[in-house]
């Protein structure tokens, strides 16, 4: 059986961990993270593979600019709206 995974998950997850520390969020914990990193999936579009050779294919297609800005965009997004509208009190 394949195991699919969707590279604009690590690319947001890295965002986050690089955008985090230098953010100025009343709330960083490991839920707000989390609600941070499912929001900006959510306005991405989905970018799967199956294979090492896929893999690299996705990696170097992300590389271009536009990618790795629209990623971060959407992760300061998330951050902002999720700090405003925390899951918990």
């Amino acid at each position: 059986m394949y195991e699919f995974s969707n590279f604009n998950e690590l690319m947001v997850k890295r965002a986050v961990e690089e955008y985090l520390p230098i953010a100025n969020l009343p709330c960083k914990c490991e839920r707000c993270q989390a609600d941070i990193i499912a929001f900006a999936l959510n306005r991405l579009p989905p970018r799967y593979y199956v294979s090492l050779k896929g893999e690299v294919m996705t990696h170097f297609e992300s590389q271009m600019a536009p990618d790795r800005a629209r990623v971060l965009s959407e992760v300061v997004s998330a951050a902002q709206i999720i700090s405003a509208y925390p899951s918990h009190k």
